[in-house]
């Protein structure tokens, strides 16, 4: 169709069978570096942004900001005042994202039936979009309007959880029931899954680590990273779980039953209430380094996990892009997704379709995905 935006790919699951009965998955992505080849050979200016933000519908405030930050780097370094605003807007999308997810994406998958208004939320997104033109006072009064519409379409109460302080198993189901909203019926339902569903043997992406930075700046320009990336030391994979899970709230649970479904659900729970106190270090959402003279590499905490873009600028122009996304790490060919989809312990299909797309969601609640089966018996 004229003026369609272009099919980005999608997530393929392949279940082998033997006798009819799912026996593993595997894994891949089909999103290629479309946008990436798109970039290189355009000057490094202010309307790249402006152009990641149509071509991206999914998180376009992460995209542009990722690309702003890898640029700065290559170029010297961000003003904290940059930092503060990019930081901000990345907030307040990731909260957007998380609220989508909590009060419709799952939902959905489990097919509980959530009478929560989609247009707040669509309201709210198309807010945030154009959040690099706010003054602080503006971007503390669009965080207010999430943190109400959160309240209103999950917490409902000033008891929110955050990430700060752990409650006891009991107090955190005796939480959960007490809710008027969609939220009751979701997270009973998580609870009653056993614990090790969703679990896998990957170690979370820990960009802050000198080593693992070495290693992607070696590593990014590879044919192919941008698919299916891993690291010297194999697959890794990224989440708000990945970079809460040593919080207070969180802790205990990892500690005495691994990250499951459960668990990653719930860290986005107390993300986002944490998120509508106040805003983040600005540090903690958005970072970067240059390995080289022109070479920047920009990362961006979303609500997904973490994003990276890598540019080359030499006279102005980018002679070189990669984008990998959060859903690239988590999807890649034995990473974390693949494991847990293979360890999802029921055999029979409805019980083991439910729980695939809780497992895949689980990762990421919004990039399309579908199931292909493979038998052992042809």
């Amino acid at each position: 169709m004229k003026g369609a935006l272009p099919d980005f790919g999608a997530i393929i699951v392949t279940v082998d069978t033997k006798d009819g009965v799912p026996v593993s998955a595997r894994t891949r992505s089909t999103r290629g570096p479309m946008v990436s080849k798109l970039l290189e050979g355009r000057q490094a200016d202010e309307s790249i942004p402006s152009l990641i933000s149509m071509l991206y519908t999914l998180c376009p405030v992460a995209q542009s900001t990722a690309w702003r930050a890898a640029r700065a780097y290559a170029e010297g370094a961000p003003s904290a005042e940059e930092l503060e605003n990019w930081a901000a807007g990345v907030q307040l999308e990731a909260m957007i994202e998380h609220l989508r997810c909590l009060a419709f994406e799952l939902p959905r998958s489990l097919d509980i039936e959530s009478r929560s208004d989609a247009k707040l939320i669509g309201r709210l997104r198309t807010r945030v979009t154009g959040v690099s033109r706010l003054s602080k006072k503006e971007l503390e009064a669009l965080r207010k309007d999430v943190a109400d519409c959160a309240d209103e379409l999950l917490y409902q109460t000033e008891d929110v959880p955050t990430l700060g302080s752990w409650r006891p198993t009991d107090q955190m189901e005796a939480w959960i029931d007490s809710r008027s909203t969609v939220l009751r019926p979701v997270f009973s339902y998580l609870l009653s899954l056993p614990r090790e569903l969703g679990r896998s043997s990957v170690p979370a992406l820990s960009t802050a680590s000198a080593a693992v930075r070495k290693d992607l700046a070696a590593h990014l320009t590879q044919e192919g990273f941008c698919t299916a990336p891993s690291l010297t030391l194999g697959s890794a994979q990224t989440s708000a779980l990945g970079r809460r899970y040593e919080s207070p709230a969180l802790m205990p649970e990892y500690l005495a039953n691994g990250a499951g479904t459960f668990l990653y659900f719930y860290a986005r729970l107390l993300e986002l209430g944490s998120w509508m106190q106040s805003f983040e270090e600005p540090e903690k959402l958005v970072s970067g380094f240059s390995p080289e003279p022109g070479v920047g590499i920009g990362f961006v905490e979303t609500a997904r996990g973490t994003l990276i873009h890598r540019l080359r600028i030499e006279n102005g122009k980018m002679i070189e892009s990669t984008i990998v996304a959060p859903t690239e790490w988590n999807f890649a060919p034995g990473g974390a997704a693949e494991q847990a989809l293979s360890r999802l312990g029921v055999t029979n299909w409805d019980s083991w379709r439910t729980r695939a797309e809780l497992v895949v969601r689980q990762f990421d609640a919004c990039v399309p995905f579908r199931i292909e089966t493979e038998s052992a018996n042809a």
